[in-house]
C-alpha cells in the first residue's frame, strides 16, 4: 500500500490540514495517509510511534508554517524524514508553505531543502490535498512500474499530438488558453489532449487534471459552483449567482482560473453539451471567459473534450481557442495497441489471435482496454465464443451489457440510484447504501465496464455512461424503497441546516446541485440565494416529463425568467422552450405570445406541437414541415408529424416517416411503436396482409427485448393491436385484454387499446367502465387526453343509440375535417346495424 505521512503542527490543524484531510479521504482510504487523529492512539504520539509510522512511509509532506517550524515534533520528523529520504526508504518528499507570513527564504528551513525542492505557498486546502494526491499517484509508479504503463498507455494518434505541440509552440499565433478535442465517446479524445500537454512539457506524465462534467442544461453558474469545489475563488461566490449579470459571472471564472494557473492546475472539461453544442455553437461565456484569459497572458488553462465539433467562426471569434476532432483509431493503431496493453498486463497473444480480435473493433480505445482485460480473465478461446461482447461494450449496444445485471436486484438498485444523480461523490453515495458491501463491490465493475466513470478533483465522483443512464432512466424502475428514505432525510436535513457559510459544514457540489434540484421537485422551499438556473431548468425538465406537472413547469419557468438578464441565452432559450410546451399541452393562449421570443426551427415545432393539441392538424402539418426543412434530423418533429399525419388520415405519409425514424434507432420503443401503429393503420394497398403480418410480428419481437417499463406496457399493447388489426382473431385478441385488462387502470394508452376491442364488440358494459374510469383524470380541457376522452364518450354515445347527440359532440371536439369524417362514418355504421 502506498502511504504518506502528513507532517504538521498541531497549531494548524483546524485552519488548513483538517480539511486537507478531509479532501484526501474524498481520494483514498484513511490506511492510506498517516495523521495524528486519525493514526496515532491516544496518548501514544511519542517519538517511537512517530518512528514506526515513518518507517511505513512512501510520500513525507512537510506542512511549512512559523508554528510548524519552530515545533519540537515536526523538527524531529524532518530529520528522520531525511535519512529515510537518503537511504530510499522513502521514495518522496514534498514541503508546502501553508502560512502567507513566510517564504522559501525563511531561515528555519533547512539548506538542503531549499537548494533541492521548488518550495510554494499553497493557499487553498483543497488544492494541497489534490497535489499530494497526484504525489501519490508518482510514488506508486516508482513501487509498481506496471501501473504507470497502464496509466500512460498510448499509441498512434501522432498527427493530433504534433498538431497540439506546434499550436502551443508558434510565435505567430495567441497563445492558447484552451485545447478542445471532439468526438465520439470513447475515441480517446482526453488522451490526446493529455499527450499533447505532456509532449509539450506543460505537464508531466503522473498528472491528473481536475476535471469536471457540464450537461446541456448546465451553464456559466454551475462552471462558478464547480470550480469553487476545486478549492478556488471565494465560497460567498456561491450565493445569488442568479442575481448577477453575466459580465460579473465572467470575471468571477476568470479570476478563478488566474488563481488556478498560480497553482500549475489544468482544468478538464467534460462538455456534453453546455459549452458547445450542435446548432447554436459554442456558449457566448465560454468565448468571452477565453477572450479575457487571452487578454491576461494567463496561457494553457482549461481542456474541453466535447462531442460536439466547435464551429469554425466560433473559433475565429477567439484566436486562443485551439480545437481538434478526432476521427477513430485506424486498423493499424487497434492492433498496436491491443498488442501493447497485452503485454502491459502479460496477455499471450500469438500474431493470428490478434488479427481475429482487431476484426471486431470499430475504433475506440476503452473497447480494446476492455476487450484485452476479458480474454485475459477468461480466454481467448472463450472470446472466439462470445465476440459479441465488443459490441455489447459499445454505446448502441449499451442494452445487452445492462442484461448482466438483470436479474441481480442488488446491481440494479445501485444503477437506478446513480442514475439519479447527475453526478455523485462517492462520499454521499456510500451514505446512502450505508457502505455495504453487497452494492459497493458493483461499483468497480461499473467502471471497469464502461457503465460509469469516476471524475473531479481527482476521481471523488461518479458518473453514469450517458448511454448507460438514458437507458437505465427509461426502464422506469423504483428506486429502493430505503435509498428513498434516505435520499429523502438527507434532502430535508440538507435544506434545513444547510448555509454554505460555515467551512467546516462544506458540501460537495454534487450535494448541492442535487439536493437543491429535489426540493424543488418536491416542492419544498428553498432559499432562492442558493438557486441557479440550471436547478430550476432540470427541474422543469423532471416535472414535464411527469406530464401532470404543467402547471408548476409553468410556474417554476415564470419565476426563473423574471432574471433572463442575467442568464445564458441559451439557457433562456431552453426554460422557455418547456415554458412554452407545458403552455401548449395546457392549450392556453399565452402559448402565442412566448413562442415569439424562439427562433427558427425550435419555433416552428413548438406551434406545430401546440396546433396538434388544439385540433388544427393541418396547420400543424405546416408548421412541422417547416421545422424540418430547416432542421432535417429533428427527430421529435418527425415523430409529432407521424402522430399529425395519422390524425389526418394521412397514412402512407405517416408510414414513410416512422419507418425511418425506426431505421435510424431500433432500439427505441417510441420509433418501434410508432411504426407499428402506422402499419396498423396503413391501407391493405399500400402492402400485402402478408407483408403486414411479418413487419409488425418483427415489430413485437423488437420491442419485447426491451428491458423497460414503457416497453413492457407498449408490448402488451401492441399484442392486443396485433391480434385485432394485422391477424383480425378477435378471440384471441380477447384473451389477451382478459389477461392485461386489469393493469388499463394506470395506463391511459392501454386503456384506450382495450376501448378499440370492446368498440369492435359493442360492449357498452365495458366501454362504459373505461369511460367512468378516465373521466376523473382526462375530463378537464387540461388533460392532455382530453380529446380522447371526448371520442369515446362520442363513440359510447352512438352505441347506446343516440346518434344525434355522438354527431354533434363529434362536431365540437378539436379534430380534423378527416378525423371527424371517420368517426362519423363509424356512427352510420352503427345506425346501419339498427
Amino acid at each position: 500500500m502506498t502511504r504518506v505521512f502528513l507532517s504538521h503542527s498541531s497549531k494548524d490543524k483546524d485552519f488548513y490540514i483538517n480539511i486537507v484531510v478531509r479532501n484526501l479521504q474524498k481520494y483514498v482510504t484513511s490506511d492510506n495517509f498517516v495523521y495524528d487523529a486519525i493514526t496515532f492512539e491516544k496518548g501514544e504520539e511519542t517519538n517511537q510511534e512517530i518512528i514506526k509510522w515513518l518507517e511505513k512511509t512512501d510520500l513525507f509532506v512537510l506542512f511549512l508554517s512559523s508554528t510548524a517550524l519552530d515545533s519540537t515534533w515536526v523538527k524531529k520528523e524532518i530529520t528522520k524524514a531525511k535519512k529515510l529520504l537518503d537511504n530510499n526508504n522513502i521514495a518522496k518528499l514534498f514541503p508546502i508553505i501553508i502560512d502567507e507570513n513566510i517564504t522559501h527564504e525563511d531561515e528555519r528551513i533547512p539548506k538542503w531543502m531549499k537548494d533541492r525542492y521548488n518550495i510554494r505557498f499553497f493557499s487553498k486546502p483543497a488544492v494541497a490535498a489534490r497535489t499530494i494526491h497526484n504525489k501519490l499517484i508518482e510514488v506508486s509508479w516508482i513501487k509498481n512500474p506496471r501501473l504507470k504503463n497502464e496509466s500512460t498507455l498510448f499509441v498512434g494518434r501522432n498527427e493530433y499530438i504534433e498538431n497540439i505541440e506546434s499550436r502551443i509552440d508558434s510565435f505567430e499565433k495567441e497563445i492558447p488558453t484552451a485545447l478542445i478535442a471532439s468526438g465520439m465517446d470513447y475515441i480517446g479524445r482526453r488522451s490526446i489532449l493529455r499527450n499533447g500537454l505532456v509532449k509539450s512539457d506543460i505537464i508531466n506524465e503522473s498528472y491528473n487534471m481536475p476535471t469536471v462534467i457540464l450537461d446541456e442544461h448546465q451553464s456559466i453558474e454551475d462552471f462558478i459552483l464547480l470550480l469553487l469545489d476545486l478549492g478556488y475563488g471565494d465560497s460567498k461566490d456561491r450565493f445569488s449567482l442568479i442575481n448577477k449579470n453575466q459580465e460579473t459571472k465572467v470575471n468571477m471564472i476568470v479570476s478563478m482560473l488566474q488563481e488556478m494557473k498560480t497553482n500549475k492546475e489544468i482544468l478538464l472539461i467534460v462538455d456534453r453539451g453546455a459549452i458547445i453544442t450542435s446548432h447554436t455553437g459554442m456558449s457566448l461565456w465560454f468565448l468571452k471567459v477565453n477572450q479575457e484569459l487571452s487578454s491576461k497572458n494567463n496561457g494553457i488553462t482549461l481542456c474541453v473534450v466535447s462531442r460536439h465539433k466547435a464551429r469554425f467562426e466560433d473559433l475565429n471569434k477567439c484566436k486562443s481557442l485551439y480545437a481538434t476532432h478526432v476521427s477513430q483509431l485506424t486498423d493499424p493503431e487497434r492492433s498496436r495497441l491491443l498488442t501493447r496493453y497485452s503485454r502491459v498486463i502479460d496477455l499471450d497473444l500469438d500474431v493470428e489471435d490478434i488479427k481475429f480480435v482487431n476484426s471486431f473493433f470499430s475504433g475506440m480505445p476503452k473497447e480494446i482496454i476492455y476487450t484485452a482485460d476479458y480474454i485475459k480473465h477468461n480466454s481467448i478461446t472463450n472470446f472466439k465464443r462470445n465476440t459479441n461482447i465488443v459490441s455489447d461494450f459499445t454505446d448502441d449496444q449499451i442494452s445487452q451489457v445492462y442484461k448482466k445485471y438483470e436479474n441481480d436486484e442488488c446491481a440494479k438498485d445501485l444503477l437506478v440510484l446513480v442514475a439519479t444523480f447527475d453526478f455523485v461523490s462517492f462520499s454521499l453515495l456510500y451514505e446512502i447504501i450505508d457502505n455495504e458491501e453487497k452494492y459497493s463491490r458493483f461499483i468497480d465493475e461499473f467502471i471497469s465496464r464502461g457503465l460509469c466513470e469516476e471524475f473531479g478533483n481527482d476521481g471523488e465522483y461518479l458518473s453514469l455512461n450517458s448511454a448507460v443512464k438514458n437507458y437505465v432512466l427509461r426502464q422506469k424502475n423504483s428506486m429502493n424503497l430505503n435509498f428513498t428514505k434516505k435520499i429523502k432525510k438527507h434532502m430535508e436535513d440538507f435544506v434545513g441546516n444547510y448555509t454554505g457559510k460555515d467551512e467546516k459544514d462544506e458540501k460537495d457540489v454534487s450535494d448541492i446541485f442535487f439536493s437543491l434540484r429535489r426540493a424543488m421537485t418536491d416542492g419544498v422551499e428553498v432559499d432562492l440565494n442558493f438557486l441557479i438556473p440550471s436547478h430550476y431548468l432540470k427541474s422543469m425538465k423532471e416535472l414535464y416529463d411527469r406530464r401532470d406537472k404543467d402547471l408548476e413547469v409553468v410556474r417554476l419557468a415564470k419565476r426563473i425568467l423574471y432574471n433572463e438578464e442575467f442568464l445564458d441565452p441559451k439557457i433562456s432559450h431552453e426554460i422557455r422552450y418547456f415554458l412554452c410546451s407545458a403552455l401548449a399541452r395546457l392549450k392556453k393562449e399565452e402559448f402565442k405570445e412566448e413562442v415569439q421570443r424562439i427562433k427558427g426551427p425550435d419555433h416552428n415545432f413548438l406551434f406545430g406541437f401546440y396546433y396538434r393539441h388544439v385540433g388544427r392538424d393541418e396547420e400543424a402539418i405546416k408548421s412541422l414541415l417547416e421545422a424540418l426543412r430547416v432542421r432535417p434530423k429533428f427527430a421529435r418533429a418527425k415523430r409529432e408529424l407521424v402522430r399529425v399525419y395519422n390524425n389526418n388520415k394521412e397514412y402512407d405519409k405517416a408510414l414513410k416517416l416512422a419507418e425511418d425514424n425506426y431505421n435510424e434507432n431500433k432500439t427505441n420503443e417510441y420509433h418501434i411503436h410508432a411504426y407499428f401503429q402506422c402499419l396498423s393503420y396503413v391501407k391493405r394497398d399500400t402492402l400485402s396482409t402478408e407483408q403486414r403480418i411479418m413487419k409488425g410480428a418483427d415489430l413485437l419481437e423488437d420491442i419485447k427485448k426491451i428491458d423497460s417499463e414503457k416497453a413492457k406496457s407498449m408490448a402488451k399493447m401492441m399484442e392486443i393491436q396485433y391480434a385485432i388489426y394485422f391477424k383480425d382473431d378477435l378471440c384471441e385478441a380477447e384473451k389477451l385484454v382478459d389477461k392485461y385488462g386489469h393493469l388499463s387502470k394506470k395506463d391511459i394508452f392501454l386503456s384506450l387499446c382495450i376501448f378499440d376491442f370492446y368498440e369492435k364488440k359493442e360492449n357498452k358494459i365495458q366501454l362504459k367502465k373505461i369511460i367512468d374510469e378516465m373521466q376523473s383524470k382526462h375530463s378537464n380541457t387540461n388533460s392532455s387526453f382530453y380529446r380522447d376522452y371526448l371520442k369515446c364518450v362520442a363513440i359510447y354515445t352512438a352505441i347506446e343509440g343516440n346518434f344525434q347527440k355522438a354527431e354533434k359532440m363529434i362536431d365540437e371536439i378539436n379534430f380534423s375535417v378527416a378525423y371527424k369524417v371517420d368517426l362519423k362514418n363509424k356512427i352510420v355504421k352503427y345506425k346501419n346495424n339498427k
